[in-house]
């Protein structure tokens, strides 16, 4: 054979020796990197087929995922990948990662006023917003004395507006949230508003609506391709949802800034106006501006309205399915703080067993999958590769009906919080509020609220079911579970020991 063609068959096979050993280094080094398991997807939908045949609780249906794939697995939402972690040890160190402290953009929100605020901002925005949310909402009282002061005075309206009821059966929800609402109001705006008020009415049926729309349906806010859909349903409600609340929170804003005095600071909008000011006549950079307020403003209406009043919901309705508790809170009330003033803050230390009963009653009534998180930069969880733009949720029910970590989870049990000499025991996994660094910030206030109204409540009155009335423990799934609507009858406690506001 020629010396010439024996060399090229030589070349030719090297070059496809070398052809291979590259395309299988390149397949080794650069294969993907390994993703949290999860259910098989189709093609363009993802899990869209699988999510959309879910007849149960979406927390329940997804605790149920985790115990086939683990505590931490994945899906996709047509091309978006979404991650849940549902190990409390796991959670623990993947929110305490910059990288998974970001919030996916609220895409509907975006169309009808693009901006963020302390709720959805990410990276330094958020940095900025939380750091003077913090500050600001510290200065105004939140777990402090004063606060509790203002949030008594609010308790005895409400107080006043359930002795009208002469009675008579009635649906607690609207008085509950007319109080919750009032303590924002307060922080924000520097006043409370009458019940009746036009302007508050209108305030609190859009943000019911809003959250109404939440629950399973508000992944349309998540996904981006959504918000394209204009035509859809869904995608339509929650822009006209938007609008309306943006019209009636802007109209407020707008008014109050007209009484606004740099040297005077109302409230938390107040400083909100002077902080950005400030910033922009030394020239210095500032995420804060009046969209940025809106947004934040928002936040704390929504997070803090709708979470408080499902709470306290769930408080009456287990004070009536439960007399023997109920009545064992306010023998424990008598003796602590007596007949003739109502309970304050300062009282908490020694009310041992109510502090029990509205721990057990945060385990059961919970935002049972968090507020999502968005991860801004690639990382990993458990071994698991995080890539940036995943979503990832927090599934916190599973974590508060853990058998084992919780014995017989379903029964409510308020000594789960007290030790064998009966004193008050905090649990570790007891997270309502989120953990790590993008904690709920009114954790405090929600709190104080809590406990104030709780306990004045129960010193003033016994809840009863109305006569015949089976007590049922369902939950309405939103973004929060509140309880289906119910009625109440409350009957007075030595009504005459109490002040009027």
């Amino acid at each position: 054979m020629d010396i010439a063609v024996l060399w090229s068959h030589v070349n030719i096979r090297t070059v496809l020796l070398g052809l291979v050993i590259f395309t299988v280094l390149s397949w080794f080094f650069r294969r993907p990197k390994k993703l949290p398991p999860g259910p098989w997807g189709w093609p363009l939908l993802g899990n869209i087929p699988q999510l959309a045949r879910i007849s149960e609780p979406v927390h329940e249906a997804l605790s149920k995922m985790g115990d086939r794939y683990g505590p931490v697995f994945s899906f996709k939402v047509v091309n978006q990948l979404v991650v849940v972690l549902q190990d409390y040890d796991v959670i623990k160190q993947a929110m305490d990662q910059y990288q998974l402290n970001g919030r996916p953009s609220f895409e509907i929100s975006q169309i009808t006023l693009p901006g963020h605020g302390i709720l959805t901002a990410s990276g330094a925005p958020w940095v900025e917003l939380r750091r003077f949310s913090s500050s600001a909402l510290r200065k105004l009282g939140m777990g402090k004395s004063s606060l509790g002061k203002q949030i008594s005075t609010e308790a005895q309206f409400l107080v006043e507006e359930i002795r009208k009821q002469g009675g008579k059966s009635f649906n607690p929800k609207d008085m509950l949230q007319n109080a919750v609402a009032n303590v924002i109001c307060y922080l924000v705006f520097g006043s409370r508003f009458e019940y009746t008020d036009v302007r508050f009415k209108e305030l609190l049926v859009a943000l019911n609506y809003s959250h109404e729309l939440g629950g399973a349906g508000g992944v349309v806010e998540f996904v981006p391709i959504f918000a394209k859909l204009t035509f859809l349903p869904i995608v339509k409600k929650h822009i006209a949802s938007n609008r309306a609340f943006e019209k009636i929170m802007g109209n407020l804003l707008k008014e109050h800034e007209k009484g606004y005095q740099p040297e005077i600071s109302r409230d938390y909008t107040d400083a909100f106006y002077s902080e950005m000011k400030a910033k922009e006549s030394n020239g210095q950079p500032t995420f804060m501006n009046p969209v940025s307020l809106y947004y934040s403003v928002s936040g704390l209406f929504g997070a803090g309205t709708e979470t408080t009043t499902s709470t306290l919901g769930w408080i009456l309705l287990y004070m009536i399915g439960y007399p023997e508790i109920q009545t064992k809170v306010q023998r424990e009330i008598d003796s602590v703080v007596g007949r003739d003033r109502l309970p304050q803050l300062s009282d908490k230390p020694k009310l041992v067993f109510t502090q029990a009963v509205l721990s057990e009653i945060h385990r059961v009534s919970i935002v049972p999958l968090g507020v999502p998180h968005k991860c801004t930069e690639d990382t990993t969880v458990s071994g698991f590769h995080i890539p940036e733009g995943t979503i990832v949720i927090t599934n916190l029910w599973h974590i508060l009906n853990d058998p084992r970590e919780w014995t017989n989870p379903k029964e409510f049990r308020p000594e789960r919080f007290l030790d064998s000499d009966g004193n008050f025991v905090r649990r570790e996994k007891l997270i309502p509020f989120g953990i790590g660094r993008r904690f709920c910030l009114g954790e405090n206030l929600a709190k104080m609220e809590l406990f104030i109204v709780f306990t004045v409540l129960m010193h003033q009155f016994t809840f009863k079911a109305p006569e015949g009335a089976s007590v049922s423990f369902k939950a309405r799934e939103a973004l929060t579970l509140a309880p289906i609507p119910y009625e109440v009858v409350a009957i007075p406690r030595n009504s005459e020991h109490i002040n009027n506001p």
